[in-house]
């Protein structure tokens, strides 16, 4: 009796067994969050050198720029007048309400290179076309010049070699400033343009011919301005 209990208790459990031994379910890949991915790879990124170099201006520019190729600040280019202050107003010697002469102007700390000047002298409170209103212009000024006296002719060609333009009432020579009265304080600016060659042009230019033969050729830049009031 013992014997057939014990064939039929093993008989029984083989089923078991064999549910138990059978293929376990394949274990469920799991999904990396987000905050764990490992990001795409971009493209590449600019290398510092590249954006170093962009950024560093050529060893001519800098040197134009105020250094002097032995570390040292050149010193400034200035333009000033020595019957007025920069700022100040203009005497009435230099207007419609006086002699009506050009004023004197002096300059300095022309940068290396400089083989000439131009100076432009606009009143920018009366606008003509998309100038504003010229009331003197020289172009080809030779480097020894570092100044200019009151009273300058209305000449084509100076004695000091300058070329002469048009203002824009198209005459030779200084304009007399001349605001109609009651007017505001007009503003006019003088601006000395260092050229590093003489630039091929006919006396009698006009502002926007001396501006585009002076594209690509101007070193340094001073100017000042000065008021009148009627």
């Amino acid at each position: 009796m013992r014997i057939v209990l014990r064939w039929l208790l093993a008989v029984g459990l083989v089923p078991l067994l064999l549910v138990g031994c059978g293929t376990s379910p394949a274990p469920t890949e799991l999904t990396p969050s987000p905050a764990l991915r490992r990001p795409a790879a971009a493209g590449p990124t600019p290398s510092l050198p590249i954006a170093r170099a962009i950024a560093s201006p050529s060893p001519g520019r800098s040197l134009a720029a105020g250094g002097n190729g032995n570390g040292q600040a050149a010193p400034a280019f200035v333009l000033q007048s020595p019957a007025f202050p920069v700022g100040g107003p203009l005497p009435a010697d230099f207007t419609c309400d006086g002699l009506g002469t050009s004023p004197p102007l002096s300059w300095s700390g022309a940068p290396p290179g400089t083989a000439a000047y131009a100076l432009l002298e606009q009143d920018t409170d009366v606008m003509v076309g998309s100038e504003p209103f010229t009331q003197w212009l020289l172009y080809n000024m030779p480097r020894r010049v570092t100044q200019l006296g009151a009273g300058m002719p209305a000449r084509l060609v100076l004695t000091n070699g300058s070329q002469q333009g048009k203002n824009s009432d198209q005459t030779i020579g200084y304009d007399r400033p001349c605001p109609n009265k009651g007017d505001p304080p007009h503003h006019f600016t003088f601006e000395l343009y260092a050229q590093d060659a003489f630039v091929t042009l006919e006396t009698g230019a006009t502002v926007e011919a001396v501006r585009d033969a002076l594209a690509g050729h101007v070193l340094g830049q001073a100017q000042f301005i000065a008021t009148f009031q009627r």
